[in-house]
């Protein structure tokens, strides 16, 4: 059986002593050299490149939007907002627009401003209330006022026995219709039950505004002046 014959390691082209091949081994020497030096560069660029910068997705208003606005789905959208959630620098932001749809704006929103839950006017009256403050139900002394007044409006309180402002830029959660009136039932001597709103107030306001007692003997009644 004849011996298979291996293919000669002897390259007088690039292994031998004439010029020819020397010249050869010389450019194969470079081309070599600049592949290394390519390879080095890219690891190199690989190693010094930067992590991606982590983004959190967080609603903004898609365009302005006024205080008491209802808001729709086209009203938001998502921006992701390079920094972790820490980074970000807001406390309750949203991320579903299914969480703010159907729900009330208590201030303006500026286009691209982030939407957090602290904008929105609370689903029930004790819902979300800003920190330090409780949820109150007023009488208001002039009942056509309150066609002026909407949940997450900013109003002053007045005494209607008169005097300087009890509260000032208290946020409305909830107004009595004429259909639900007040939690507070009909007084006696009365008709019909009066109407009121229900405001976030802190202690210093809450104990202003009921530290006023009627000279009748009833409940204080206040006069609400929208500011925003």
């Amino acid at each position: 059986m004849p011996r298979p014959r291996l293919p000669s390691l002897h390259r007088p082209e690039l292994l031998g002593a004439s010029r020819r091949a020397r010249w050869r081994r010389r450019v194969l020497r470079r081309v070599a050299a600049a592949g290394c030096g390519a390879v080095a560069a890219l690891l190199l660029v690989g190693v010094m490149r930067p992590p991606p910068v982590p983004t959190t997705a967080v609603l903004v208003a898609a365009r302005e939007l006024e205080a008491g606005a209802l808001l729709e789905a086209t009203d938001v959208r998502v921006a992701h907002l390079s920094g972790g959630e820490g980074a970000v620098g807001s406390v309750g932001t949203l991320q579903d627009t299914h969480e703010v749809v159907g729900r009330r704006l208590t201030s303006p929103v500026q286009q691209g401003e982030i939407v957090t839950t602290g904008r929105l006017v609370p689903r029930s009256p004790a819902d979300r209330l800003p920190a330090g403050s409780v949820a109150a139900h007023l009488l208001v002394a002039d009942e056509r006022s309150l066609d002026l007044v909407s949940a997450g409006r900013r109003v002053t309180l007045f005494a209607d026995t008169g005097g300087p402002a009890v509260a000032r830029d208290v946020l409305v959660l909830a107004v009595d219709t004429p259909e639900t009136r007040g939690v507070t039932g009909s007084l006696p001597g009365t008709g019909s039950p009066p109407r009121g709103i229900v405001v976030a107030l802190g202690t210093p306001g809450l104990e202003a505004v009921f530290a006023g007692q009627r000279p009748d003997g009833g409940p204080p009644r206040v006069v609400a002046v929208v500011t925003g």
